[in-house]
């Protein structure tokens, strides 16, 4: 793997992410209030109450959607690594910038209704411990609590809180760090692999046939798309994952943030009142492929998200009985 470029483009090789000195949990708490305040969607209505979904009828057309009611949809569990161990040679390089695609996804998934559980700057077994706790796969305990990177950055994991619950309607999963093709880093360098998602979110019992959505901004391999120019997982249903780049190439960033977070974050609090979850990550995915910049050698580079995964019906995070 290569380190982010310093050029123009301010390529990164990885993914996105971190924060600077605040590397304690962070939760908020606006998501316990109650989401009557930000309206109903206009054009939707639910026409039929079945066990496992909401039949929803917009212009004619009858749709299956998630019953996505709570006021609190559930858990967004943001990882985000900024700060690197780094060897002599300062590989690989902090994510400047990282900081801002953090508070933008914050602020977006507090709008949509959830909880946002922050973790910063966790070494690549801390990741793993963290999906697991947050999904009930494990429990804190009190030796994770005395080591002293836990005791920072996990702690809030403790509390009941902070974890997936049998009342959550949903689940999202925000990842941002240094990548390559099926993994992400920690910042001690170790490795998360991507495909350990499907077994860790995929398998959580409280969030059984519920949607449950990932979200990576990290680099998928070296290569850069030109201005010319996939893995499909055979995964479990209600687990989709949006890439910010295609399998095998490079994810940008700027001081001011990623492409793809912010184009996210843009499109989807745009949105989010009258539109369906697919609707809104395929036009993401769109303003992202616009998107280019110039090399140092005059080549225009791009960026092309990927989707994988399934989820059986649509979903809409302002729908309401």
């Amino acid at each position: 793997m290569r380190p982010e470029g310093n050029n123009a483009s301010d390529q990164e090789v990885a993914s996105d992410g971190g924060c600077e000195e605040e590397d304690a949990p962070k939760v908020n708490e606006a998501a316990n209030q109650s989401r009557e305040s930000i309206g109903s969607t206009p054009h939707l209505k639910v026409t039929k109450v079945k066990d496992d979904c909401w039949v929803v009828s917009a212009g004619g057309i009858a749709y299956e959607a998630y019953k996505m009611d709570k006021c609190c949809h559930g858990i967004a569990l943001i990882i985000s690594n900024i700060t690197f161990d780094q060897d002599e040679d300062g590989f690989p390089p902090n994510r400047d910038g990282g900081e801002k695609d953090e508070l933008a996804l914050q602020k977006l998934f507090e709008t949509l209704g959830y909880k946002v559980v922050l973790l910063t700057n966790l070494k690549g077994a801390q990741i793993t411990k963290a999906l697991k706790i947050v999904t009930g796969h494990e429990q804190m305990s009190v030796g994770d609590l005395k080591m002293p990177d836990d005791k920072k950055k996990l702690k809030l994991l403790s509390k009941e809180e902070c974890l997936v619950s049998p009342e959550n309607d949903s689940f999202v999963l925000c990842l941002m760090s240094h990548g390559e093709e099926g993994v992400i880093l920690g910042v001690d360098g170790d490795e998360f692999k991507i495909h350990d998602i499907y077994g860790i979110v995929g398998e959580c019992k409280n969030l059984s046939n519920k949607p449950k959505m990932v979200f990576v901004q990290a680099c998928r391999g070296d290569e850069v798309p030109k201005a010319d120019g996939g893995d499909a997982a055979r995964k479990p249903g209600d687990l989709l994952l949006s890439f910010a780049t295609f399998i095998g190439h490079a994810a940008f960033r700027g001081k001011n943030g990623s492409w793809y977070v912010k184009d996210l974050c843009s499109v989807f609090t745009e949105g989010y009142m009258t539109k369906d979850f697919l609707s809104m990550l395929t036009e993401v995915h769109r303003a992202v492929e616009k998107r280019e910049d110039v090399e140092e050698d005059g080549q225009i580079v791009k960026q092309i998200p990927q989707i994988t995964g399934v989820l059986k019906r649509n979903v809409y995070f302002n729908l309401k009985k």
